[in-house]
């Protein structure tokens, strides 16, 4: 048995092309060629990849005296290219991959490989990472080979970064295991190692996955610099549109969770722009400060430079810090082959999403009943929006941060909406630029809901929390043990946003990519819901 990794070059890349700037053929390290017997058109590179002293030989010898002068730390490495058809694969050996540049290569090349040759049933462990205004990473790891189903995983919203697990063909390997590299356990001498690349590819070129798992095609992270490329040009095209009065989608949130309301102090920085205040993060302040600014520089510029600084309230000092690329929320497409691919940019990374996989997304959006309760506000944040209607409007009770214990827990401490209404609304309010993850205010009303259908104990509390709000209003709700008719309640999600350059309102994709299961489960429990887009100030800045 022999453990083998193996890359698949991208079409238009040779060997010569396939390593880095310092190891490439005439570059100062470059690595040796030699021959391969049995394959013209074979190369094998071998060298030392790298050989230094060991960083703990000073810290040691600063008590201990001099030490030996030869001691070094190395790795040495070797790559065999081979042509497979029209194709060539790279089987690497040691330290080699730090030789190798990775945009030469397929990315999820031994994801693709493992899923056509792995069972469902019988996987391993499994990586996964879930975009969102944070992105979630996990690696969930099994003791013996299970169904993907127990790995926990979000068809929806999950992207499959590596797999590993026991193939259905014993023949080809006892195991395997990859992401963009694939790691190969199988019977294999020097001799048969281009027919056991010619398997590989064989199985790279099947659609099994598609049985078992087709939701991985939905979204993938790009990293080829050649599409990065294509896509930070289109970006900054819409960019330019901006800056000359014309429309475009493109627009701004924070890349994270922040400890900011906004109303707070932001500045931009890095292109002469700091003696500007701006309360809140806004694409059309940026090209604003950019135009005044006189900025004529590029994408690379914006990326390396220009950054946003918040201050968090109460703190007195700008401590917050992203850039200002991190902070582009953009969708395009772009035409490859005969088609248009569709990408998303967010939180400073670009998805590729398939075309079938956005149109859902986009048809269940669509599909849900949109509702006006709150109306457009000049509200800066949810705390201004709540203070705001607490008080002023009859028809709606504020129920923020009034906290109910379900049954058998003690400090759950649940919060069953932001407001109430006669209509028998329960309200869940986001500030959806500035407060986080949207996807947290869909967990909010999931949970709330479950209790309300589910948890007599916990509409018995909510009703009296009501009643001493405000009497009247407890006749809304159900008493402890009658009936709840489901159909007589509706859960509403309420975004605060600012309107897009042609004035519309709408929402990040990935928002509406995690609003789909929040939304099932609601169906689930019996209960309608709505969404209501609550139009907020596009900007608002103060010149010091």
């Amino acid at each position: 048995m022999k453990a083998l990794n193996i890359r698949l070059l991208r079409r238009g890349r040779s060997s010569a092309t396939a390593f880095g700037d310092s190891f490439a053929p005439g570059a100062e390290r470059e690595l040796q060629l030699h021959n391969w017997q049995g394959e013209d058109s074979a190369a094998l590179y071998v060298g030392q990849i790298y050989s230094n002293p060991p960083a703990w030989r000073d810290f040691l010898q600063s008590l201990s005296g001099p030490l030996p002068e030869e001691l070094f730390t190395g790795g040495a490495g070797a790559v065999l290219f081979l042509p497979v058809g029209q194709r060539t694969v790279a089987v690497c050996f040691g330290h080699v991959h730090i030789a190798l540049d990775d945009d030469a290569f397929e990315r999820g090349f031994g994801l693709r490989v493992t899923l056509n040759s792995v069972p469902r049933g019988q996987l391993r462990t499994l990586d996964l990472a879930t975009p969102d205004a944070v992105t979630f990473q996990k690696r969930i790891q099994a003791s013996m080979d299970s169904d993907v189903q127990e790995f926990g995983v979000d068809m929806l919203r999950d992207l499959a970064r590596v797999a590993g697990g026991t193939p259905s063909d014993r023949r080809f390997a006892r195991f395997v295991a990859g992401k963009d590299t694939l790691s190969i356990t199988c019977d294999v001498e020097p001799e048969t190692i281009g027919a056991k690349c010619t398997e590989v590819m064989a199985v790279y070129r099947s659609h099994a996955y598609k049985r078992d798992y087709a939701w991985v095609d939905n979204m993938r992270v790009i990293k080829e610099r050649d599409i990065l490329n294509r896509l930070d040009a289109k970006l900054f095209r819409a960019l330019e549109d901006l800056r000359e009065g014309r429309v475009s989608d493109l627009h701004m949130a924070p890349p994270e969770v922040v400890n900011y309301t906004e109303g707070s102090l932001l500045h931009y920085n890095g292109f002469g722009s700091h003696g500007t205040n701006f309360t809140s993060l806004s694409i059309d302040d940026y090209v604003d400060e950019l135009n005044k600014q006189e900025f004529h520089g590029d994408i690379s510029e914006i990326k390396d430079k220009h950054r946003i600084r918040a201050m968090a309230e109460g703190s007195g000092a700008f401590s917050e810090k992203w850039r200002v690329y991190d902070c582009f929320v953009f969708e395009t497409t772009v035409h490859e082959g005969g088609r248009n691919d569709y990408y998303v940019m967010f939180a400073g990374d670009w998805y590729f999403v398939k075309r079938t996989f956005r149109d859902r997304v986009e048809a269940f959006f669509d599909s849900i009943e949109k509702v006006s309760i709150i109306g457009p506000t000049t509200c800066l944040n949810e705390r201004e929006l709540i203070a705001s209607l607490d008080g002023t409007r009859d028809d709606l009770l504020n129920l923020d941060q009034r906290k109910i214990n379900p049954a058998g827990v003690r400090y759950a401490n649940l919060e069953p909406c932001d407001f109430l209404s006669r209509n028998r609304e329960f309200i869940h309010l986001k500030d959806g630029h500035s407060s986080g993850p949207i996807s947290h205010l869909w967990s909010q009303g999931v949970v709330s809901a479950e209790a309300f259908v589910s948890d007599a104990d916990f509409r018995a509390k909510l009703r009296e929390e009501v009643r001493c709000e405000r009497r009247g209003f407890e006749t809304l709700l159900p008493n402890r043990n009658a009936t709840v008719t489901r159909t007589s309640y509706k859960v509403v999600f309420g975004i605060m946003r600012k309107p897009y350059a042609d004035g519309t309102l709408g929402l990040p994709f990935f928002s509406k990519v995690s609003l789909q299961a929040a939304a099932e489960r609601i169906a689930q429990f019996g209960l309608p819901m709505a969404i209501e887009l609550i139009q907020k100030p596009a900007s608002d800045a103060e010149t010091q």
